[in-house]
């Protein structure tokens, strides 16, 4: 089902190197570990409390490998739920893209449901060290029908002019945040947040048409865990503070939808979704025996669709 991503992790998988790249040109080359390496990425505590960005391309790599299934499956679950608000070309702005795992996703579900479409995609990225996978996604876009993809290397949050530049010319009809909020709250204040984000809906709507659609992906967690680790800032935290701003707006619709993974009803966020299990059946078995991929799909994830004027 998710052609263009399992070929962008047959690309991950032969530029991954198995030796640390730390340690490549030392007497002692070290096994690459970079599973622990992004954990000291995502959680602070993992690094002795510091903020440790992406900073190695083994480990951009391993990302890929390691989450893609895992995001782009997620994304792909949410566009079936929101399938009647979907236009037929999508025009995507995707906020901090990374490695495009978002565009995996709606390629796998237009190829699957509306296989005569056409996508537009612009990412916007703060690190080159993603510009490989970037380069191979737009030298091959065409055999994923990409009408158009483009990456443009920026800070989302110093740079909103520009980005407000971008909206009023090239007219998005889908805007995605995939797992960015969160790894925004790593660098800023929560409530910073909270506030860039708000205001970047606010002038979204006021700059694109009626129908325009904002997706929010972010990690979810229950309470306990949340209680254990207060210093981890909680995607769906952030989500659910744009869920009240902006749930009496009668020119917005508010659909929230989330992955009961577990039982724990702490984790609701909406609408439940039918199944968190990831099919691995259909996962080439070279990538699954290299990668220590995922094997549920975990987020919530917040929907705000223009419905007219604001």
């Amino acid at each position: 089902m998710f052609k263009l991503m399992y070929d962008v992790m047959k690309l991950a998988k032969e530029n991954h190197s198995s030796v640390c790249l730390r340690s490549s040109n030392s007497f002692y080359p070290r096994k690459s570990t970079c599973t622990a390496c992004l954990n000291q990425v995502h959680f602070k505590r993992k690094n002795n409390g510091n903020v440790r960005d992406y900073d190695c391309k083994n480990m951009i790599y391993y990302y890929c490998g390691r989450y893609s299934l895992k995001h782009a499956g997620e994304i792909f679950t949410l566009l079936e739920q929101i399938s009647s608000k979907l236009p037929d070309n999508p025009r995507i702005f995707s906020v901090g893209c990374g490695p495009c795992t978002d565009l995996f996703g709606f390629e796998a579900y237009y190829r699957k449901y509306k296989p005569e479409s056409m996508i537009e995609y612009r990412g916007l990225e703060k690190s080159k060290l993603w510009n490989e996978v970037h380069r191979f996604i737009i030298q091959h876009g065409k055999n994923y029908n990409l009408a158009r993809v483009e990456v443009t290397y920026m800070d989302a949050i110093s740079k909103f002019n520009e980005i407000e530049d971008i909206m009023s010319c090239e007219k998005p009809n889908i805007i995605s945040f995939q797992y960015v909020l969160s790894d925004m709250a790593k660098y800023h204040d929560v409530a910073f947040v909270k506030r860039f984000a708000e205001n970047f809906v606010v002038k979204a709507f006021e700059i694109l048409p009626k129908s325009t659609i904002i997706i929010f992906n972010d990690t979810n967690v229950t309470q306990q865990y949340a209680l254990r680790n207060p210093e981890e800032v909680k995607g769906r935290e952030i989500l659910a503070y744009l869920a009240r701003k902006f749930w009496g707006n009668s020119n917005i619709s508010v659909l929230k939808y989330y992955f009961p993974y577990n039982s724990d009803s702490t984790l609701c966020f909406g609408v439940a979704h039918s199944k968190c299990e990831i099919d691995m059946k259909s996962v080439p078995e070279d990538l699954k025996n290299y990668f220590e991929m995922w094997n549920q799909y975990r987020s919530a994830q917040l929907v705000l669709v223009k419905n007219a004027d604001c």
